[in-house]
């Protein structure tokens, strides 16, 4: 059952270094469905000009990492994987993405 405001995020995002893009983040989702919080805290760098990295973790046993780098003028080629820390024995996911803007 999904009802209207449920659930209901907070975050807060804070760059730490400019010149190189470092960046942390923090969301608190509560979910009133389930009565269930998930907390999610993330950081980003930027390798170069082009590339960004990314990753985060929730106390729900996910965590996940990308490396995104744009390749021509708003054009995006991104990798990411996430895995389930409470289920190691699985494989974890990993994503290709191409975004292509003319």
């Amino acid at each position: 059952m999904n009802e209207k405001g449920d659930p209901v995020n907070a975050s807060y995002y804070h760059i730490v270094n400019p010149s190189t893009n470092i960046g942390v983040g923090v969301e608190v989702t509560h979910s009133f469905s389930t009565n269930v919080n998930t907390i999610t805290v993330g950081t980003q760098h930027a390798l170069d000009p082009l590339t960004t990295i990314k990753a985060r973790v929730n106390n729900i046993d996910n965590a996940s990492a990308l490396i995104q780098h744009e390749w021509r003028p708003k054009s995006l080629f991104t990798i990411s994987r996430e895995v389930d820390t409470k289920s190691i024995d699985k494989s974890p996911k990993v994503r290709l993405a191409l975004a292509l803007k003319p």
